[in-house]
């Protein structure tokens, strides 16, 4: 493929004053059991190619999967160029980028039969355990190569592997539907479908009992499952471009305290085998680990080449992007350091409040803002350290940054991969619960 992304270049060299050209090769192979029967079983194949250039000044893109058609693609950006924005960077010369593990042989090496095989495991233990769900399972295998230059002489590549696995169930369970699934994602691969199991069977056990809630500020734990919700406002927040679009909750705030000091979140692009690793970004420049709020500081906001541009700084290595889109900035691996205490022991330190490992509607939420409102999908109530049985018909609703500033209370030492975030559950205390008809 570097051939091409050459020969890209060179017929770009005369019709553009700068150029740059990103190559995606892979394949995806997902197993899929639906209502507990092999369902699916496919294979397919992703190639293409995305050409940026800067034309008088301006920038231009095109991309396509048709590699006989590179003088349309180079074609297609010249002429976008004129109606494209003005850019504010150079493209970026080599540089050494870190050597990052983001292949995984063992997951080159995962055949369908394995799938087949582990898919049947988990839908025999829960027709034992759990006969009143409809089960599905999946598994997706993923191989990459990407590859990157530009016509000032850079040039990146790297191989990459995914695996993602997943097992959900549904049914009615005390009079109402019930919902739960586990799964695990990430470059390497991982099979863990006993614990994925007995994580969905301890929930249906307490899930068996409903127990009351009435409206008010109780205390609620965020599981590690829930609390991608935090993370996702702080994605935002620390995002360059809505610095740049003056959105930002952070906009003149580098260096104030405005989180919890127990509270340290950094971005690590060189995470081994994490889901959002890489050794360079998508416009070729190195990643690197950047801490965003240090002990509750605010640090650093993240930037791809262009929003750097705009702003007079530098990018931070997070442009992010496939073939066919221009780059944006956006969050790796998001990395919150653990607490002291064990989640039993924090469970054990509730006297009433509750426990939310799924919520539902919080895309609907003003994030940008960290205020969100949010049905509760899968929750149960603490009483006295003992979880008592289901909440149902329940909302939460709050404001991140209240919550990590003013409204923490504890911080799991146990940390769990919750897709690109590496995180602890958090208990937080006077959060807002709405009941219906209470």
């Amino acid at each position: 493929m570097q051939q091409t992304l050459e020969k890209v270049l060179a017929l770009a060299r005369g019709k553009s004053d700068a150029a740059e050209v990103v190559a995606v090769a892979g394949e995806q192979a997902p197993v899929e059991f639906k209502s507990g029967k092999l369902h699916s079983v496919e294979h397919k194949e992703l190639r293409g190619l995305g050409l940026r250039v800067i034309k008088n000044g301006r920038i231009g893109f095109s991309s396509t999967t048709d590699l006989a058609k590179l003088d349309e693609l180079v074609e297609h950006a010249c002429e976008g160029a004129a109606f494209g924005q003005y850019a504010r960077f150079e493209f970026p010369r080599q540089c050494g980028g870190a050597a990052v593990k983001v292949r995984d042989p063992a997951v080159e090496r995962f055949t369908v039969e394995q799938a087949v095989a582990e898919g049947g495991k988990a839908i025999a233990a829960l027709k034992e355990k759990a006969p009143e769900l409809k089960c599905d399972v999946s598994f997706t295998k993923r191989t990459a190569t990407v590859e990157l230059a530009n016509s000032r002489g850079a040039y990146a590549s790297y191989d990459k592997t995914g695996f993602s696995h997943s097992v959900s169930g549904v049914g009615v369970v005390d009079g109402s539907l019930l919902f739960l699934g586990d799964g695990r994602r990430g470059c390497g691969l991982q099979l863990e479908t006993r614990a994925i199991v007995a994580k969905i069977c301890g929930h249906l056990r307490h899930a068996r009992t409903t127990a009351p809630v009435v409206s008010g500020r109780m205390p609620v734990l965020f599981s590690h499952d829930a609390i991608y919700l935090l993370w996702m406002a702080l994605g935002l927040g620390v995002n360059g471009k809505m610095l740049q679009k003056k959105s930002s909750p952070l906009q003149d705030r580098i260096g104030e305290q405005l989180l919890d000091p127990r509270v340290t979140v950094s971005d690590d692009p060189r995470r081994p085998l994490a889901i959002g690793s890489a050794p360079y970004d998508d416009e070729g420049v190195c990643t690197a680990p950047l801490p965003l709020f240090a002990r509750g500081e605010f640090r650093n906001f993240i930037y791809d080449l262009q929003t750097a541009g705009m702003l007079g700084t530098q990018s931070t290595g997070h442009a992010r992007r496939d073939f066919s889109t221009q780059p944006a900035p956006s969050t790796s691996n998001l990395v919150i350091a653990p607490g002291r205490k064990s989640l039993a022991e924090i469970v054990k330190s509730v006297d009433d409040g509750i426990i939310v490992h799924d919520l539902l509607g919080a895309g609907q939420s003003n994030l940008l803002a960290g205020d969100f409102s949010a049905n509760i999908g899968l929750g149960f109530r603490i009483r006295k350290g003992r979880i008592t049985g289901r909440v149902k018909d329940a909302m939460v609703a709050g404001n991140v940054y209240d919550l990590l500033k003013n409204k923490l209370v504890a911080i799991s030492k146990e940390v769990e991969w919750q897709g690109a975030n590496l995180t602890p559950a958090m208990l937080f205390d006077g959060v807002s619960i709405a009941a219906k008809g209470k």
